[in-house]
């Protein structure tokens, strides 16, 4: 995932009114509903969701800025204890000694001279492979005698040596190269169903990347039908990314278009007459509405504030879809209201 800072376009000194507002323009321009032959939308929009959420928390922004973090809030993994310790050392000191020796006029036989030499090599190998430790000349060997004029290992600072092996295989591996695209793993895609009740509280859910590898990942309250979602693999090496669309699971009375959600509700014939008021059970349960005078069939009540909640943190509405109804049951008052009716419309 990309620097909060970044995907809201604001500064790492920028103040909270300043990402409120950096945040409620980006949510306006890339909302799904704004965008609906974009698929790439979604995935934008979460993205600005996501950094909104890390920015605007005065603690986890703190620990963003200080690297304890990343950029999708995951603590980072300490360093291995002795990891900055110089690997080198001990190839240095064996030099210095050699050096000492030479110039008091000692000479260290040769099988308690190689085991250093090997050691370096086998070094330079399992860095830079084979080929980089033969190009080095750090031994060369003529007529059974060792010849150190072509011999870094031995006549220079073998760190030196190192950079200049490590200069000559950045030639040979450049970034985007044909070797670096063939090892990269497929994305793969993953779906999830998600109820309605989870799609309101925000959802964490894990995938699985391989046998061995399980990876968490998290969308924001008010989670769309349709969202995707990419979540970074930990080891590219083996594999790839994945992407997770979500979509709602069928609710028994509502669904959801964008952040509104949309239900139905009978009234009888003396209701849409007369009107009165009735209780809808909601996402977040019973809501009390008000039904007017003369409202028929198809008639929408809108109740705000009753829907998902949205990035901007406001929530959706509330629409409930009026269906008339005739008893199950005949009722002759009925019958015989509608045909005096019938006969004052046509005498």
């Amino acid at each position: 995932m990309r620097n909060p800072y970044t995907v809201l376009g604001v500064g790492k000194t920028a103040r909270a009114d300043d990402i409120k507002s950096a945040y409620r323009q980006l949510a306006k321009t890339w909302h799904p509903d704004q965008n609906p032959g974009d698929p790439s939308a979604t995935m934008r929009f979460a993205e600005i969701a996501h950094a909104y959420k890390l920015l605007i928390n005065p603690d986890l922004r703190s620990s963003f800025d200080k690297g304890d973090i990343d950029a999708r809030g995951r603590r980072r993994p300490k360093p291995a204890r002795g990891f900055a310790a110089n690997p080198f050392n001990a190839f240095k000191q064996a030099r210095r000694a050699a050096t000492a020796d030479q110039d008091t006029g000692e000479k260290s036989a040769a099988p308690e001279d190689a085991p250093e030499e090997a050691r370096f090599e086998e070094m330079v190998v399992h860095i830079f492979g084979e080929a980089a430790a033969k190009q080095s000349g750090h031994t060369a060997q003529k007529g059974g005698e060792r010849q150190q004029a072509n011999a870094p290992g031995l006549d220079e600072d073998p760190l030196a040596a190192l950079d200049e092996l490590f200069a000559k295989w950045k030639t040979r591996r450049k970034p985007g190269s044909r070797a670096s695209a063939k090892t990269e793993k497929p994305v793969t895609v993953h779906h999830v169903e998600i109820s309605l009740e989870t799609a309101m509280t925000g959802y964490t859910g894990e995938i699985e990347l391989g046998d061995d590898c399980r990876v968490e990942f998290t969308t924001p309250p008010g989670t769309l039908d349709g969202t995707e979602v990419r979540v970074q693999s930990p080891d590219p090496g083996v594999h790839g990314d994945a992407i997770v669309k979500l979509t709602h699971a069928r609710h028994p009375r509502l669904r959801a278009v964008g952040a509104d959600l949309h239900g139905e509700h009978a009234i009888s014939l003396m209701e849409a007459v007369l009107g009165g008021s009735f209780v809808y059970e909601g996402l977040e349960g019973p809501v009390r509405i008000t039904l007017p005078e003369w409202s028929g069939s198809d008639k929408v009540l809108r109740v705000p504030a009753q829907g998902l909640p949205t990035p901007a943190g406001e929530r959706g509405a509330l629409l409930v879809h009026l269906r008339v109804m005739l008893p199950e049951t005949p009722d002759r008052a009925l019958i015989d209201l509608m045909r005096s009716n019938r006969r004052s419309w046509f005498f």
